[in-house]
């Protein structure tokens, strides 16, 4: 299964579509997710609701990781750095 989100502020940047057959020799990056707003607040919260419509099934993904971040207080507040990722996993 392959479901990009799409709508004003959203843009999916694939080459995949339902149907496509994913190789095991695939390119990790299957889809590059863009969302922009009028604001950082906006655009955070059309990224969840993008990352929660992106449907796919077989190959493994990392839209649980994104929706995760968008949710993390720290990656929110826009008061983070590159350490994000380590202070997240260590909890």
């Amino acid at each position: 299964m392959w479901e990009e989100p799409s709508g004003d502020g959203v843009r999916v940047d694939s080459g995949y579509a339902a149907g496509t057959t994913v190789t095991p020799f695939y390119d990790p990056l299957m889809a590059k997710l863009c969302v922009y707003g009028q604001s950082r607040a906006e655009a955070l919260e059309l990224g969840r609701k993008a990352v929660d419509a992106f449907r796919v099934e077989g190959p493994k993904n990392n839209l649980p990781f994104c929706a995760e971040l968008l949710g993390n207080a720290e990656f929110v507040s826009g008061e983070y750095d590159t350490g994000l990722v380590g202070r997240m996993r260590a909890t």
